[in-house]
């Protein structure tokens, strides 16, 4: 069955790869970069091609462009509070019920703010849109390649000091052409061995090595992307057998060339062969996306049906980064609502 209807908005769902600086709103950058430069333009809706990437991007670096016309004006508390907060706003109005938001406090911080007074920025708009939407938020801190070894230290000791209290994990970002995760190896053997979670982004930009080195040198629990996995028959067959959960993001890896077209993607291959996929939306301010529409995409472009979809949101509850008790009841709301919709559709077909 495939629904690609209005009520797709309506399905309870959960998105486990979301930055917070690639989800900010138009208006909200045209606000807060209004006064402190010359705009281009005089409104926010003409601000818009200089934030979100055309529909047939193809290349990494017209992708990453996006983010250097507004990542300067990033590094303020109020305004990452700001953004989590309409981040989860906007989740909660296609049924989000659970999303984990990441960031990396090594590139938001500045001479006037610390890494740790940008996080406790973000925890405050996630706290808050708790309170008034009732959408979960999990905050994950990316450790960033290419960057000093002090500012890996003090994300992953602020890992340590909030695990739990709002931050949910770690995750190394940045160019993985470049950097190898081996420098890695040992700060997040230390977080692991505090209990905090780790995801890695791997297998997008490189290839199937890099998602090696994820799970045999940094004990990943999940990968970011991960879709050159198919290059390398056994150890595809590995994570396969390792049930290793894959966050992909098939819109994402269109626009920044990882994968040639939505056609081409290997969404459908991995969830036929029994790899655990999960959908997300990576950077939905810049792709100008919700989870809604990469679910639409899935089965409309990468040849899913509705219930393989409903399937991938359920291997996102499983691998949340939750208390085991938290998980379960995620899995049980969002299994009876979902069930109820269900119901729903099969009842108007009559």
């Amino acid at each position: 069955m495939k629904i690609l209807g209005e009520i797709l908005r309506k399905f309870p769902k959960v998105d486990l790869h979301c930055h917070i600086d690639g989800s900010i709103r138009v208006e909200t950058i045209f606000d807060i970069m209004k006064g402190k430069t010359d705009l281009p333009c005089d409104n926010p809706k003409d601000l818009a091609k200089y934030v979100h990437v055309s529909s047939d991007c193809r290349s990494l670096t017209d992708f990453l462009s996006k983010f250097e016309f507004f990542y300067p004006y990033l590094k303020d508390p109020a305004v990452m509070e700001r953004i989590t907060y309409e981040l989860a706003e906007d989740a909660a109005k296609e049924n989000i019920r659970y999303f984990e938001a990441r960031f990396a406090p090594c590139l938001q911080k500045s001479g006037q703010y610390s890494q740790e007074d940008i996080l406790k920025g973000v925890l405050r708009g996630a706290e808050r849109a708790t309170s008034h939407f009732g959408v979960k938020v999990g905050v994950i801190l990316c450790v960033y390649r290419g960057t000093a070894l002090e500012e890996w230290e003090e994300t992953v000791s602020l890992a340590e000091r909030y695990f739990g209290k709002g931050v949910v994990g770690i995750d190394l970002a940045g160019d993985e052409s470049k950097y190898s995760a081996r420098p890695f190896k040992q700060i997040f053997g230390r977080a692991r061995s505090r209990g905090i979670h780790i995801t890695v982004h791997a297998g997008e930009a490189w290839n199937w090595n890099s998602v090696r080195e994820a799970v045999d040198l940094l004990h990943a629990e999940r990968i970011g992307h991960g879709i050159k996995i198919s290059e390398n028959d056994v150890f595809f067959e590995r994570i396969k057998q390792l049930q290793k959960p894959l966050e992909i993001c098939v819109t994402s890896n269109v626009h920044t060339g990882a994968v040639r077209s939505y056609d081409e993607h290997p969404l459908r291959e991995f969830y036929r062969r029994g790899i655990r996929t999960t959908i997300n939306t990576d950077d939905r301010g810049v792709s100008n996306i919700d989870l809604t529409h990469e679910w639409r995409i899935a089965q409309e472009k990468c040849g899913l049906e509705l219930e393989d979809v409903l399937d991938m949101n359920m291997n996102s509850c499983e691998a949340a980064f939750l208390p085991p008790g938290e998980k379960t009841a995620l899995k049980e709301e969002i299994q009876k609502e979902t069930r109820g919709l269900m119901s729903e559709i099969e009842k108007n077909k009559k």
